[in-house]
């Protein structure tokens, strides 16, 4: 299609802290950022001023995670300006009912977050629907000037090409679990054809393959933890790692600098691709059938959801964060 390649800028610096993927658009995304799901309170805020000081630039959240305001409070802390932090956050997936909704979601982030606009605004799940009449929205609001781009999460090949053959423009990135134990390989290289820039959740597979693969006997042999590795591997194959902890030391120890994998070792995580998934919800998602996605909200007795499932079961936890509306703030699929 004649797309840019993404470029490392600096090239000459070894990727992570302090370099930068060039987006298709010329957008500079911070090539390793922090994960927001868990980040809440005033741990969550300190874990997010944490992070910017130690020189994370990329702070990742949603308005299902129900921390917006927890995040901002934590950019805060740091002292730093808002055009040297890059916001992430996601759309609703209930607001994909109705275009008003749509644009609810957002103006209701944009408040929480404090600011006119975000960096990078995601559809967080293509189980949310009608993708053909919101994705068109997105790209509206980054000509509105309320995303400086516009991207996706959860997204397989076939629903990508469902875009593409619509005649649309292609999401700049596309958020996916990735990590050594899940490795995608023919979506990333559908991604390097279209310049969509990979941005991996859990790339640590939420710590749950630790210790029980080569990869403990490597980390072993460099004197680095498993997640220092995980990380790098990540950074040195050119996608974007957004490891989560609400530990400082952890999200220090995390950014992985100081260090390079060799081809041996890079060959040798190659190997350790074996389809594991730890986000047992969301993941499985990038392999529903495109025709089910397109202009339909899908029903989740089809896709295997369940109501009342995820963090909080039918609108509880400390957030509500599932199907229906309950305490907190009541941020689910209502």
């Amino acid at each position: 299609d004649g797309v840019p390649p993404l470029t490392r800028e600096p090239a000459s610096l070894r990727p992570g802290l302090g370099t930068t993927l060039r987006l298709r658009r010329g957008l500079r995304l911070p090539h390793i950022g922090l994960g927001g799901g868990s980040l809440d309170g005033a741990p969550g805020q300190e874990a997010v001023a944490a992070a910017l000081r130690a020189g994370y630039r990329l702070i990742d959240t949603a308005l299902y995670y129900g921390n917006e305001r927890d995040i901002a409070e934590g950019i805060g802390l740091a002292g730093l300006r808002r055009e040297d932090v890059f916001i992430c956050t996601k759309l609703l997936q209930k607001a994909h009912a109705s275009p008003a909704k749509v644009r609810a979601a957002l103006r209701e982030s944009l408040k929480n977050l404090g600011t006119s606009y975000v960096d990078l605004y995601i559809i967080h799940n293509p189980r949310a629907g009608k993708i053909l009449d919101v994705w068109p929205m997105m790209l509206g609001f980054r000509e509105e000037g309320l995303a400086r781009c516009v991207g996706v999460s959860n997204f397989g090949v076939a629903q990508l090409e469902g875009i593409r053959q619509a005649g649309m423009e292609m999401p700049e990135v596309n958020q996916v679990e990735l990590h050594c134990w899940l490795q995608h390989r023919e979506l990333t290289e559908y991604h390097r054809v279209h310049s969509i820039a990979t941005m991996c959740h859990a790339p640590l597979a939420r710590c749950q393959q630790f210790g029980r693969t080569p990869l403990a006997s490597l980390a072993q042999r460099m004197g680095r933890p498993e997640a220092q590795i995980a990380v790098r591997w990540c950074l040195q194959r050119g996608l974007v790692p957004i490891p989560k902890s609400i530990r400082p030391e952890r999200i220090l120890s995390n950014a992985a600098d100081g260090f390079d994998l060799s081809d041996e070792h890079m060959a040798a995580i190659a190997e350790l691709d074996c389809g594991y998934m730890s986000c047992k919800v969301a993941t499985p998602c990038m392999e529903l059938p495109w025709n089910m996605l397109a202009n339909d909200i899908p029903d989740p007795a089809i896709w295997g959801g369940r109501k009342g499932g995820g963090k909080g079961g039918k609108g509880g936890g400390k957030n509500g964060k599932g199907w229906r509306r309950g305490g907190g703030d009541g941020v689910g699929w209502a």
